[in-house]
């Protein structure tokens, strides 16, 4: 059996009125008590106030500041291999006539494999296309010049296709009769590729070319000619004016970069007749001996490139336990 009591009419208002007051004091003690509220951390939305923020020392921010601060942040956990990845190195590398595909990719790939090599330029491929394109990783292109005929001599560039992307590229004969062989029975042509590349990365654009001077040009005693090889000068002379022809000729967003074997040591090249003043002078390159410091060996190969560009050489390395019979030189290129 129950019992319902009634509540008297002049106590029922009171009664609301209190439970109503301590349901709304609770729910501000909950709000009061929010731990968003009450201890916001630093660079929390609740923390900005008036347009200001606290760092974890509780000192108050601007809003300049704070986001300096946040881009400090951000630029510190960003990985050392992507903002490396901004860089680049090209190497110069004459390979031995005669060599076969398995010493032509030892060589290759010890070029590669340490600096991260992404372009290469060759010279004096006489009738090794084949064997050069069988010698070169999966992934890389090589640019040959399309010419076939006997007697003439190649100076290809092989790229990294996951790196940089083909835009353009055309044969460019440097100099023709340039000298003769050892037979002494042919005058030959030099031939070379013009190649325009784009940075995947970046989109820096460059403009390559690889040419390789006749030998015995240079007289190391005077640092100038050696005019006992008059006809060989005359054609260093005709190559370097091709060379300045297709920097010249660049537009001012391609950087220009040319991969030689000069045979011109640099430490002795002091006349105006060479590649000092034929060729890097006049058209303002820098060149891997230029900025890296002494290194020892015969200084004839190099690695040239434009200084008016965020793009410049900042160093190079020289290998040297290869089967051919010069140097593979390897130029880093580092944003300025």
């Amino acid at each position: 059996m129950s019992f319902s009591v009634a509540v008297p009419r002049v106590l029922a208002r009171p009664t609301t009125l209190i439970a109503a007051v301590v349901a709304l004091l609770a729910a501000g003690m909950m709000v009061g008590l929010s731990p968003s509220q009450a201890d916001p951390q630093p660079g929390s939305p609740g923390s900005a106030v008036g347009g200001t923020r606290s760092d974890e020392t509780g000192k108050t921010l601007s809003k300049k500041d704070g986001a300096q601060k946040d881009g400090a942040q951000k630029q510190n956990r960003a990985p050392a291999a992507r903002r490396l990845r901004r860089n680049y190195a090209v190497a110069t590398l004459n390979l031995e006539k005669g060599m076969g595909v398995s010493a032509m990719r030892h060589d290759i790939r010890e070029v590669i494999r340490g600096p991260k090599t992404t372009v290469i330029g060759f010279q004096e491929r006489l009738s090794s296309r084949r064997a050069l394109r069988k010698a070169l990783p999966r992934h890389w292109r090589l640019l040959m010049p399309s010419r076939g005929a006997t007697g003439m001599d190649d100076n290809p560039v092989a790229f990294n296709m996951r790196v940089w992307k083909l835009k353009n590229a055309w044969p460019k004969l440097l100099a023709s009769k340039t000298w003769r062989r050892d037979s002494g029975r042919m005058a030959h042509d030099q031939y070379g590729v013009v190649g325009v590349l784009k940075h995947r990365r970046t989109g820096h654009v460059i403009r390559t070319i690889s040419f390789h001077l006749p030998p015995g040009i240079h007289n190391r005693s005077t640092g100038g000619p050696n005019w006992g090889n008059g006809d060989r000068v005359k054609a260093t002379w005709r190559m370097a004016d091709t060379v300045r022809t297709v920097k010249r000729r660049a537009p001012k967003r391609q950087q220009f970069i040319a991969m030689c074997d000069c045979n011109v040591t640099d430490s002795k090249d002091h006349g105006s007749d060479l590649v000092r003043g034929k060729i890097t002078k006049p058209l303002k390159l820098d060149t891997n001996y230029s900025v890296g410091g002494y290194r020892p060996g015969w200084r004839i190969d190099y690695v040239m490139a434009e200084k008016r560009s965020r793009f410049r050489i900042g160093g190079w390395r020289s290998f040297r336990h290869l089967n051919t019979d010069h140097p593979g030189v390897v130029a880093r290129f580092r944003h300025r």
